[in-house]
C-alpha cells in the first residue's frame, strides 16, 4: 500500500499516519450469515482498487463496498477487515475480471442518492449508478430470506440529479437537444433502455457534444 500525495503538509508523515488515516475504523463481522447470497458489489471477495482519502490516493487496497448496509471496507494487513469512515472518502475504485469501477461519494449532494455511485460517465453532464441491495423474503415461498440487488440510473445536469426511469424521462431534460440527440439514437441504432444502460452513456456524450459545440460558436 502506497499513499501518493503532493501536498507538502504530509512530506514527513510514516507509514503509522498513513495506517491511521486509512484503516482508521472498526472491524467488520459477519451479521446476516443466514440469508441467501451476500451483500456487496459484484462479489464477497476482496477486490484490488484504490481509495481516496482526504486527497491522498492509496493503491493496490483490497476492499469490497457492502451496498446493503453502504459500508466500504478494507483488509488490514491481509488479516482484519475494517469499516471505514465513507464520510472521509472522496471516491474509490474496484477491479472486477479486468474491468476498472469507479465510485464517488454523493452523500449529502443528491438526496435522490444514498451513498456512493458509479460513474458511467463524466463530461459536462454525467450518468451515474446507484446499487443497492435488500434483505427479502424469496419469491418461491420459502422461508429463508434473500438479497436482492436493485441499480438505478441518475442523469446529473447543471447541478441538478435526475432519475432515469426509462429512455423519455431520460431524453425529456435535454431540452432543445431532445430532437437532435433522437435523431442520433435512430441513426446509430443504439439501444437506450434500463436493460441497456450503455446507451445513457453514449447518449449523454453526445449531448455535451452538441452543447459544447453550440457554446463555442
Amino acid at each position: 500500500m502506497k499513499a501518493q500525495n503532493m501536498q507538502i503538509s504530509y512530506e514527513s508523515a510514516d507509514s503509522a499516519w498513513y495506517d491511521q488515516l486509512l484503516y482508521s475504523g472498526v472491524e467488520w463481522r459477519p451479521t446476516m450469515q443466514m440469508v441467501d447470497g451476500h451483500e456487496f458489489f459484484l462479489t464477497s471477495a476482496f477486490l484490488y482498487g484504490t481509495i481516496l482519502v482526504d486527497g491522498i490516493t492509496f493503491r493496490e487496497v483490497r476492499l469490497k463496498y457492502d451496498i446493503c448496509n453502504n459500508d466500504l471496507i478494507v483488509l488490514w494487513k491481509n488479516v482484519a477487515p475494517i469499516i471505514i469512515d465513507s464520510k472521509k472518502v472522496d471516491e474509490f475504485t474496484v477491479v472486477h475480471n479486468g474491468v476498472t469501477r469507479r465510485f464517488v461519494n454523493l452523500q449529502g449532494m443528491f438526496p435522490e442518492i444514498r451513498g456512493f455511485a458509479e460513474v458511467m460517465y463524466q463530461g459536462k453532464s454525467r450518468v451515474v449508478a446507484s446499487h443497492t441491495k435488500a434483505v427479502s423474503k424469496n419469491p418461491a415461498g420459502i422461508v429463508y430470506e434473500e438479497f436482492r440487488e436493485d441499480t438505478r440510473y441518475y442523469f446529473i445536469l447543471n447541478g441538478t440529479c435526475f432519475q432515469i426511469r426509462n429512455r423519455a424521462s431520460f431524453l425529456d431534460h435535454m431540452g432543445d437537444y431532445e430532437i437532435s440527440v433522437r435523431k442520433f439514437i435512430r441513426q446509430k441504432n443504439l439501444y437506450v433502455s434500463l436493460a441497456s444502460p450503455e446507451g445513457f452513456v453514449i447518449a449523454a456524450a453526445y449531448f455535451d457534444f452538441l452543447t459544447g459545440k453550440k457554446q463555442s460558436e
